[in-house]
């Protein structure tokens, strides 16, 4: 898989924002912290089509049981023209090349690393999606990372939707906030 035009992540030169609009400068240094306290992270990425390019949004999903959690995102962007299984592959990859990077970069036991990826393919073969689950939640596996599909894969499927399509920002304002 080729990495987008913006380069492959890295914390260094990407911009990672809360869904209230405040820009976190380092993000991986308060995801490692926060799984060093015994949090699960999720990771997803989800794509939209715009009229000129393919807009990618990566979320990191932090839980604290039953307390909520914390939410950041980046984005990303690519031709505007692929096909699903580009684009499938593409938020998989993402989604993976990130927990890779986080698995390999913190200085945690590996009991504490649990970090899960969201893959943004639905099983059910009434959709066209279906043709690639298989293969994408397998490449997750294999790279050692429990994997969550459709209907089950909310982090990429209803965070990084609710990102990718400004919805945190109409909330903002519709709040007053």
């Amino acid at each position: 898989m080729k990495n987008l035009d913006s380069g492959s992540p890295d914390s260094s030169t990407e911009q990672w924002w809360t869904l209230s609009g405040v820009q976190v400068f380092d993000m991986m240094r308060v995801v490692e912290q926060l799984l060093g306290e015994g949090r699960v992270v999720h990771i997803g990425t989800d794509a939209q089509k715009t009229s000129r390019r393919m807009e990618f949004v990566t979320v990191v999903c932090v839980l604290n049981p039953g307390k909520g959690g914390r939410v950041f995102y980046t984005r990303r962007f690519e031709k505007k023209e692929m096909s699903l299984y580009d684009k499938l592959s593409t938020e998989t990859w993402l989604s993976l090349e990130l927990a890779l990077k986080m698995n390999q970069d913190f200085e945690l036991s590996a009991a504490q690393k649990k970090i899960w990826v969201h893959v943004d393919a639905n099983p059910d073969t009434r959709y066209d999606s279906s043709d690639y689950v298989k293969q994408l939640a397998g490449m997750v596996a294999g790279s050692g990372f429990p994997v969550l599909v459709k209907p089950d894969a909310w982090c990429a499927s209803h965070v990084a939707d609710f990102a990718v399509k400004n919805k945190h920002h109409r909330s903002l304002i519709f709040s007053g906030s």
